[in-house]
């Protein structure tokens, strides 16, 4: 049994999970359903906690999950380059390093990957009962099928296609992405008339 701190939409996850060996995200990908033992849910409207001995949480109802105890195989890891970005998951904003090749951009990243995107030096940042939230760790995995948004810091916002933004509840209304451009509507163009020609009085 391992220790599981996850993110859902509209609560913090904590309990203990049976795992079998391996890294962490190969686990959540090859896990539809996750069987929680000794759960707390902590209530974003509120923050009022509620303790269940067993829940089983589908894996498409977590945001993100904290990644703790040891790395994954040493064989596995590959030198990579990291870049910083920023990413809405949920009624979540994680800023974090994404790992790729010199070459990747973050949001090619994303599509490239299984279901869950590592971020390392993660920080979570959230509102809980009327307070804002700060908390940072080490390794975060982000589910990438509830990502709103996906940039890098000195980028524009890139709106990923395949989930449709929704403003969490209590939440201030959206403001339009940055990647939306008002076009104006092109007005039809209208040539000037242009006098008579002057005639002469025939005799």
């Amino acid at each position: 049994m391992v220790e599981i701190d996850a993110y859902a939409a509209d609560c913090r996850v904590h309990g203990r999970v049976e795992f079998g060996e391996g890294r962490l995200s190969d686990q959540l990908n090859q896990s539809p359903e996750l069987l929680i033992r000794d759960a707390r849910l902590e209530s974003l409207a509120d923050g009022h906690v509620v303790a269940i001995s067993e829940i089983t949480i589908a894996r498409d109802e977590l945001c993100a999950v904290v990644v703790s105890g040891p790395r994954g195989d040493i064989a596995r890891r590959l030198h990579t380059r990291t870049r910083l970005v920023e990413v809405e998951v949920g009624p979540y904003l994680v800023v974090g390093r994404a790992h790729g090749t010199p070459t990747s951009e973050p949001l090619g990243i994303a599509l490239r990957r299984q279901a869950w995107v590592p971020l390392t030096e993660a920080t979570v940042m959230y509102r809980c009962g009327g307070s804002d939230v700060r908390e940072e760790m080490a390794t975060l995995l982000v589910n990438r099928d509830r990502m709103r948004s996906f940039r890098a810091i000195d980028q524009p916002s890139l709106d990923l296609r395949w989930d449709k933004p929704q403003a969490p509840k209590d939440a201030a209304p959206a403001e339009t992405p940055s990647t939306a451009t008002l076009r104006k509507a092109a007005r039809p163009r209208t040539k000037k008339a242009r006098p008579p020609a002057s005639s002469k009085p025939t005799a």
